[in-house]
């Protein structure tokens, strides 16, 4: 999978707003790839986020 489908999966996951995507996400917070790793980062904070006041980030 490359960087940019790998981002682009991480950003689905967070944006479903479920907790049971935290765990699918938290391995890549430490990805190779600066790409996957910021959008795991953003995709966990959108998860873990109270009440979304729009979107996290813009991908």
């Amino acid at each position: 999978m490359t960087g940019t489908v790998l981002a682009d999966t991480l950003y689905i996951r967070g944006a479903t707003h479920d907790p049971q995507a935290r765990p699918l996400i938290e391995p890549f917070l430490h990805y190779p790839d600066p790409e996957a790793r910021e959008e795991a980062r953003l995709a966990a904070a959108e998860i873990t986020a109270d009440e979304p006041e729009g979107p996290t980030h813009n991908s």
